[in-house]
């Protein structure tokens, strides 16, 4: 009586609706019996649903089930890297966590090629021969092509459509690969930095050129991601970006462990662009080569009444002859040949083994298929990826403390003073951390790669040492834990394949090359103790060097980081930001035709990096290597500051606008007032127009931020902080 009264139900009807509610529940178990009984010698239509089931009845499956287990666990592990490698502002931690992950992926696939060993593999070339390597990748275009002429004769012979029986199959097909589409050309999206060594730079910009044609040069309706996101809203036409977590969502029934795997390979292979290049390289020169199934896609989408554009444009786009598999090859070719020359031929060896490395990565995930492997129980709680984080982590909470402590040591980690590396503003940024560890990881004496008790680090944290409780029992612990991991052992396929190379591809330190000798210069010497360069005084009347140097060349990191998660540029925002990038990189933006191969022999597509590479130069000073080695001769608080905003571009979006704008004004400035001593006339009237570019972009941007949005305030916050800083560049008149 108390319930019906609370649920305002009569009481003859509450006794009737449980009669109906008893009737039925004994119905259902009776049927459900007879079911049962009647088919308990007939295999299950559905297997895949009775998996499904089977793995939610129990908390931990059977011993025969393991395998169905793995997979399921592994395309969870993929997807959840999916997302936290599109948003990695909001996710740093897991950064150790890919590294080891492409470490493991790299290593599994060079395991399964050499224990299978086939003329037709990459492997079976020796030394990187241009012809051998033109040779090996046109075998493979005429294997591809004689393909699909047979495929052609069948049709053309009558025969069925061989991808796509109907329309609701090539729905499926393309939802199971668009895990992988939805990110086309991430491969590449972290590869041109501003840190990366200024002498790879014309290899790093050619092979980068290849990822911002993905990206439809900046152009909307040309975008790869957005052309794929059209196609596959005829059949998910609420679709989210796939930059958001709801893309992970299984009412999309988006892809197969395959397509998952393969897309979370491709965010990593870019993720560490200055250790890994030469796979970078390889992954590139593999992918970009035209498959069959594209082919096919082209031709059969028509007939199902969808529209082919994306799959035709890979076919056109990727062509040997000015596209990207041809980009592809020449970009390996450069890099091989600048090994060469600059480390000697061993080096170049040792990357062709690493670009063979990269290739093979490639065509394995494409091979791969839906299998698991055994990459989970290697990612586990002691592996060096989580100790990595907790070493970082140890690190960051000892600055504080630290701070200035170690200011008369002489003590170098790389390039930098030990006590500049655990700067508490400095350490803040992501890539500093990063850049931090990997040094740091092969400094000797202080670490030696799986052998802590012989690292000077440990033993000078223990008793007798200078640092003795400085740090806890369990912060030691942990290091030597770390130190232990980082024996080569650990990813033995990989390391034993490109071996001797060290585990650290940038062990040696580098200097400064003087313009005229081209010798190496201690980057100490040069530090701004007197005359900045020969005769600089007088060249040099409007500028202040020590301040300019340092802002020009870092400039160029405000918003290189925004753009490595593709499906983050495909909206208007996105695409001025992409055009913006291509016009400060010097590449042509006025059209919407690709230029392909025609960028690489163009002298005049020097961007704001190589106008600062001619300042010093016609500047009499020595040239810088990289970011690093100039930002040690001339320090710069506000360079620091302007990396570790850039590591947050989304956070930081609109700051980093107005820092943009006011470096603009730089640009113009120095073009108007440079004089031949500074920039030739040539270039002066090339940065000019190149800032006008730029600005173009930087407007677009502006005008796609609501008007009420507080990036507004960020905008003119950032203006403001940079205009301050530049004003320091320039000398005082008298």
């Amino acid at each position: 009586m108390a319930l019906a009264f609370q649920l305002g139900i009569p009481n003859h009807q509450l006794t009737l609706y449980g009669t109906i509610a008893l009737v039925c529940t004994c119905l259902i178990t009776v049927l459900s019996w007879g079911l049962s009984k009647g088919n308990a010698k007939v295999e299950n239509p559905n297997p895949r649903r009775a998996k499904v089931r089977s793995y939610c009845r129990e908390r931990r499956p059977t011993t025969t089930e393991d395998s169905e287990w793995t997979s399921l666990s592994e395309l969870e592990f993929y997807k959840e890297l999916y997302f936290k490698f599109q948003n990695l502002e909001q996710f740093p931690e897991t950064i150790p966590t890919g590294r080891q992950t492409f470490l493991l992926l790299l290593s599994q696939a060079l395991k399964d090629y050499v224990e299978a060993p086939s003329t037709s593999s990459i492997l079976s070339i020796k030394h990187c021969d241009e012809k051998e390597v033109a040779r090996f990748l046109q075998s493979h275009q005429d294997e591809v092509t004689r393909q699909y002429h047979q495929y052609i004769s069948r049709r053309q012979s009558g025969g069925p459509r061989e991808l796509f029986e109907n329309r609701q199959v090539a729905g499926d097909y393309l939802r199971e690969i668009a895990p992988l589409k939805l990110v086309d050309g991430a491969w590449l999206g972290h590869l041109n930095k501003v840190t990366m060594p200024f002498p790879s730079r014309p290899i790093v910009k050619q092979t980068w050129q290849v990822f911002t044609e993905e990206l439809g040069n900046g152009y909307l309706e040309q975008h790869h991601v957005k052309i794929f996101e059209e196609l596959l809203q005829e059949f998910e036409p609420d679709l989210p970006s796939p930059t958001t977590k709801a893309i992970l969502h299984p009412r999309y029934r988006l892809g197969n462990l395959k397509y998952w795997r393969a897309a979370a390979a491709q965010l990593l292979v870019s993720l560490f662009p200055q250790e890994f290049i030469p796979e970078i390289l390889g992954f590139n020169m593999h992918f970009e080569a035209v498959q069959l199934d594209t082919m096919q896609a082209a031709k059969e989408l028509p007939e199902v009444h969808l529209n082919p554009y994306y799959f035709q444009l890979h076919v056109s786009i990727d062509n040997s002859h000015s596209g990207h598999t041809a980009m592809a090859m020449e970009s390996v070719l450069a890099y091989i040949r600048h090994l060469a020359e600059t480390e000697g031929e061993i080096a170049a060896e040792m990357g062709w083994k690493r670009v063979q490395a990269g290739y093979v990565l490639s065509e394995w995930l494409s091979r791969k298929g839906n299998q698991a492997t055994n990459i989970l129980p290697q990612l586990n709680g002691d592996s060096n990826v989580r100790l990595e984080s907790r070493v970082l982590a140890i690190f960051s909470s000892k600055t504080q403390a630290a701070h200035r402590l170690h200011c008369g040591s002489r003590v170098k980690i790389g390039d930098r003073l030990l006590t500049d590396w655990l700067d508490p503003e400095a350490f803040l940024c992501e890539e500093w951390q990063r850049e931090f560890i990997r040094r740091f990881s092969t400094c000797k004496p202080w670490i030696y790669p799986g052998d802590s008790q012989k690292s000077k680090l440990v033993q000078e944290l223990r008793w007798g040492g200078k640092m003795y409780g400085s740090f806890t029992k369990s912060e030691v612990e942990t290091l030597e834990l770390w130190i232990g991991s980082l024996a080569h052992d650990q990813i033995p396929f990989y390391y034993s394949f490109i071996e001797p190379m060290p585990r650290q591809s940038t062990n040696k330190k580098i200097n400064l090359v003087h313009p005229v000798s081209g010798e190496n210069v201690d980057p100490e010497s040069l530090l701004p103790k007197g005359p900045l360069g020969r005769g600089t005084e007088d060249l040099m009347a409007n500028f202040n060097l020590p301040s300019l140097l340092p802002l020009w060349f870092t400039q160029c990191c405000l918003f290189e980081s925004f753009v490595y998660a593709p499906g983050r540029t495909s909206d208007n925002l996105g695409c001025a930001v992409v055009r913006f990038l291509r016009a400060q990189s010097g590449f042509e933006t006025d059209h919407s035709i690709i230029t392909g191969k025609d960028e690489f022999h163009t002298a005049e597509n020097g961007g704001i990096v190589e106008f600062g590479l001619e300042i010093t130069r016609r500047a009499s000073l020595p040239v810088p290597q990289d970011l690093h080695s100039l930002l040690s001769c001339w320090p710069s608080e506000f360079a620091t500051t302007m990396l570790k905003l850039a590591s947050s571009p989304i956070k930081n979006f609109g700051t980093l606008l107005g820092m943009s704008m006011a470096f603009l004004e730089l640009q113009e400035t120095v073009s108007e007032l440079s004089n031949p001593s500074l920039l030739c006339p040539k270039s002066s009237v090339r940065l000019a127009s190149l800032a006008r570019k730029q600005y173009q972009c930087l407007q677009v941007c502006l005008q796609e931020i609501p008007a009420a949005d507080g990036r507004h305030v960020d905008f003119h916050y950032g203006y403001g902080l940079a205009k301050a800083e530049i004003k320091k560049c320039f000398t005082p008149t008298e």
